[in-house]
């Protein structure tokens, strides 16, 4: 029996393929690996849902539009929320949309999604380039094409005697400075290990044990660890003093109750023989009262003391835990201290490192023979590089490059042996 709504469906059936051809990307047709989005790229997507009962399309434009891959990798979508995009192809977005618009929307079936990308996302360019910044991607893109973007390496002909003179004078200034503090830096450290390991004396390393500059800091850092022991160990006896005088507050107030208990034990023997008396009508009532508030006033007092005897020994455990942890918190913050310095020399050793490359570099292009001399090498190459993800690794002229990559170009300098 002919279904004029079965045949409807199949015919919208067909035309979703058709137009699936359609937006088939080119890579895909010929073969080559689909493009995968990358942060920063924006997409355009259509959204379309078959509706049978009228045999047509309905473009759902509420949630088309131009999206863009946020910086975490995802894209923020109507009704479906934030959907990892990052190293998906569109397909694959597309894909993960419809089911995502389904589900939120309550839909029998997925509704057809295309993906475009409107627009990639930038590189960058840095290093020894003509022109470092940010440019546009596209698609085929490699690094010998991202540098001549960037205007291509630094020319030779670049050269100024006077500028690089001066870049010279500079980068030496700088360097000064750099190993002065890395020096400082060092011989802090071995002060902070020194008081680590509760050593009466600092110890330098052996590769800085002839040096006056050293030894000179050293007397510094000696004085500093002087210093914070003399503060530690009266910070000690200042515990130690408060525990004495709690002690001796103890002690006070024991033969004070052990007064005011003798005293209680009378009043109590004197108000039982008062209360027989006036029993036999032998005493009057008044004497038995006053008797009784002395009773009681004796009480309240020796409770009193009690509570002072519980709140002092009270304040010695206090005061003899923070003694305990004082050592704990001292060890602490003298760790956290040296995490903080290993740090900075390993950055100081990195900031010297890259002057002393860059003095290098401007003492082999400046042709200035004196500063030659000194760097001692004479023949500039190249080395790139590409930081994709927060990692860097090598490459060279015909490495493909990713929207968002960093190509790095930087100019080495050797004596004739190769890279």
């Amino acid at each position: 029996m002919f279904d004029l709504h079965d045949n409807r469906k199949r015919g919208g059936a067909r035309l979703i393929g058709l137009l699936a051809l359609v937006l088939l990307p080119m890579g895909t047709a010929l073969g080559a690996e689909p493009y995968r989005l990358s942060i920063a790229d924006k997409v355009l997507v259509k959204v379309v849902q078959w509706k049978a009962a009228t045999a047509e399309f309905e473009e759902l434009t509420a949630i088309g539009g131009d999206y863009l891959v946020g910086p975490d990798g995802n894209t923020a979508f109507p009704f479906v929320g934030p959907t990892p995009s990052a190293g998906m192809t569109t397909a694959e977005l597309a894909q993960s949309l419809g089911a995502g618009l389904q589900q939120a929307l309550g839909l029998p079936t997925p509704p057809d999604v295309t993906v475009q990308v409107s627009a990639y996302g930038p590189i960058y360019v840095s290093g020894d380039v003509a022109s470092p910044g940010e440019y546009s991607f596209s698609p085929g893109l490699t690094v010998i094409k991202a540098l001549s973007l960037a205007g291509g390496q630094r020319l030779e002909a670049d050269r100024s005697g006077g500028r690089y003179q001066r870049e010279l004078l500079t980068t030496t200034g700088t360097l000064d400075v750099l190993r002065d503090e890395h020096l400082r830096l060092r011989v802090r450290l071995a002060r902070l290990d020194a008081e680590l390991a509760g050593s009466e004396t600092v110890t330098l390393p052996e590769d800085l044990a002839g040096s006056d500059a050293a030894k000179a800091l050293l007397s510094a850092e000696e004085a500093i660890m002087l210093s914070r022991q003399r503060q530690m160990a009266a910070q000690i006896t200042s515990f130690d003093d408060e525990v004495a005088l709690l002690n001796r507050q103890i002690e006070t107030f024991e033969q004070k109750r052990d007064s005011m208990q003798r005293q209680l034990e009378l009043a109590q023997e004197q108000l039982a023989r008062i209360n027989q008396l006036s029993d036999d009508g032998l005493a009057l009532a008044s004497r038995v009262t006053a008797l009784e508030t002395s009773v009681a006033d004796l009480e309240g007092r020796l409770l009193d003391v009690d509570t002072a005897t519980l709140q002092a020994r009270q304040d010695i455990a206090a005061a003899e835990r923070e003694r305990s942890e004082l050592g704990d918190v001292r060890i602490s913050e003298l760790t956290l201290e040296r995490q903080t310095v290993d740090g900075q020399i390993a950055a100081a050793a990195l900031k010297i490192a890259n002057n002393e490359a860059l003095f290098q570099e401007t003492a082999v292009t400046s042709g200035v023979e004196m500063a030659a001399e000194r760097a001692g090498q004479a023949e500039p190459v190249y080395a790139y590089s590409i930081i994709r993800d927060g990692a860097e690794m090598p490459a060279d002229m015909n490495t493909p490059v990713m929207a968002g990559d960093v190509i790095v170009a930087r100019l080495n300098l050797i004596t004739g042996e190769a890279l």
